[in-house]
């Protein structure tokens, strides 16, 4: 999640499938009052009665950007509030569907799973879970940050094969 400031609005960049996307979208819509929305933008009809409740709301989401990306920055924080009375523009990023054919071409699923095209998907879970128990970040007992640099892009392939694996099964099935 992004704050934006410019002269004539306030911008929240946040991903659709963020946790707090849907908490963003309730206040804005619901507790800040009178409003109404133009192209994704919230303007509010009452401000000075709703002023304390928008800072209030910016300062959380400042602080909460502040947090994700471990910096802090009071200036900012200044200009955001005596902004506040500015119209609100929500700007959704869509989420990256993660497609079989990037898998497939990547690497094959069956052979990271070390798995044959006519084994069951029983079979094939089974075999995910067992690999994905070994190279879990979790699990890893040595601390160097290289193996568990290592173990975590592993587990990670395994996951987007199973889910490959997953899908053109489904697929299968439905067809």
């Amino acid at each position: 999640m992004k704050l934006h400031l410019t002269s004539d609005l306030i911008t929240i960049h946040v991903a659709e499938n963020s946790s707090h996307y849907l908490h963003i979208c309730r206040v804005l819509t619901h507790s800040l009052g009178r409003s109404f929305w133009v192209n994704e933008t919230l303007i509010n009809f009452e401000i000075s009665h709703e002023d304390k409740r928008r800072k209030a709301f910016l300062t959380s989401l400042y602080y909460t950007c502040a947090f994700a990306s471990k910096t802090h920055n009071s200036a900012f924080l200044e200009k955001l509030l005596l902004a506040s009375n500015r119209p609100i523009k929500l700007v959704k990023k869509k989420r990256q569907q993660c497609s079989t054919q990037k898998l497939m071409a990547s690497n094959d699923p069956y052979s990271v799973l070390n798995a044959d095209e006519t084994e069951s998907m029983e079979s094939i879970r089974r075999k995910y879970l067992s690999l994905a128990k070994a190279y879990h970040p979790d699990s890893i007992a040595s601390k160097d940050a290289s193996s568990v640099k290592n173990c975590t892009a592993k587990f990670q392939k395994i996951q987007e094969a199973y889910t490959a694996i997953k899908i053109e099964k489904m697929k299968k099935c439905a067809a």
